[in-house]
């Protein structure tokens, strides 16, 4: 076993008071899992805070250990989760388990963080590839999502929700009360009103308040699935130019399949950061989501009720998803002429006819 010590250093956010785990203490957690390692050892710090390290150590190409603080995974989770990992396994993907110790425990604790193991797919993220192969690949990604969610709709769901659920919290929204989008759309709403944009600001309220009121009438009567949750770029695994499989289910949860499908793409080009005008960059919004629509449910044999729901989903989506209230914020408070071209955009949403968004090709 090589060791490279610069190699194994956390980041920034590891407490300095937390000992540094080294080669040797990363053999010996495998070892309590009862694993050996022959390789070397690399390690992924995709800690986002202090309050969210995510240390994951790959181990030979064939094992993760991870190390995290993480208060939402347990012996029952992680066991519910190898389980939808299984259900994708049979649908025909690539998706790595978490292993047990001998005794059956997927979770050991290491100076109070939270350490479990799992297999490693040595193949290559569609993150990695060329911007161009990313777009050829892309489309099978939801296509997958509709046809897993036609061939596995409300079955053995989590208590769970999913990250894009509106109304039930899931546990990163749960300290805040309401929802992320809700969040989102409040951070709108309150830049504009601080900006002097009450009138917009209104309008904008309004409808979105017409759109989570419809939608919480039927919410509880929508089919459900228990899906990875995060399906981008950087958790698509790729083989022979097609998507292979899934990693990353920690952000696993029961969604609203209509919703879910909602998510998958479309909005707002937030790289476009020159003016082209409201109604040009609207339109292009709307005509990609018009044909993502299509596409999946095709796929995916919605209700009328969930064809409904699925345009008021995207409305929100578009509103206030959170790649959306970026190119906002950014061109809001950029000021000039995309700052008054985004005024624009935000009336026209407040304004969309419903039947725009409930139209396919």
């Amino acid at each position: 076993m090589s060791e490279n010590t610069e190699s194994l250093r956390p980041g920034k956010y590891f407490p300095a008071e937390l000992p540094a785990p080294e080669a040797a203490d990363i053999l010996a957690e495998l070892a309590r899992f009862g694993c050996a390692a022959q390789g070397e050892i690399r390690l992924i710090d995709s800690s986002h805070s202090a309050d969210d390290l995510r240390l994951n150590y790959i181990v030979d190409r064939r094992r993760v250990l991870r190390l995290c603080s993480a208060p939402d995974m347990s012996e029952r989770r992680i066991a519910e989760l190898n389980r939808l990992i299984g259900r994708y396994r049979d649908f025909g993907l690539r998706c790595p388990a978490f292993i047990p110790d001998a005794a059956g425990r997927y979770l050991h604790d290491r100076n109070g963080l939270c350490c479990y193991l799992s297999e490693y797919v040595d193949l290559p993220l569609l993150s990695e590839l060329p911007e161009e192969r990313q777009d050829e690949i892309w489309p099978e990604v939801p296509d997958s999502v509709a046809r897993f969610a036609e061939a596995y709709r409300d079955m053995d769901l989590s208590d769970t929700p999913g990250m894009y659920s509106l109304f039930d919290l899931n546990p990163f929204d749960r300290p805040f009360g309401v929802d992320e989008k809700q969040q989102n759309f409040n951070r709108l709403i309150r830049f504009l009103r601080e900006d002097g944009q009450d009138g917009t600001a209104d309008r904008l309220e309004a409808r979105h308040a017409e759109e989570r009121r419809w939608l919480l009438a039927v919410h509880r009567s929508l089919p459900r699935c228990f899906f990875q949750g995060d399906e981008n770029a950087s958790n698509v695994l790729v083989e022979d130019g097609h998507m292979a499989g899934l990693i990353d289910f920690n952000l696993a949860g029961t969604e609203v399949v209509v919703n879910q499908l909602a998510n998958l793409g479309g909005g707002f080009d937030e790289e476009a950061q020159t003016p082209e005008g409201a109604e040009v960059r609207l339109r292009h919004a709307l005509d990609e989501y018009r044909a993502l629509r299509t596409r999946l449910l095709r796929l995916y044999h919605a209700t009328e009720t969930e064809r409904q729901a699925m345009a008021r989903y995207t409305w929100i989506a578009l509103a206030a998803g959170w790649p959306q209230l970026c190119f906002f914020l950014h061109a809001l408070r950029g000021g000039g002429a995309m700052k008054e071209e985004i005024l624009a955009l935000l009336e026209l949403l407040a304004a969309l006819p419903e039947e725009e968004l409930l139209a396919t090709d």
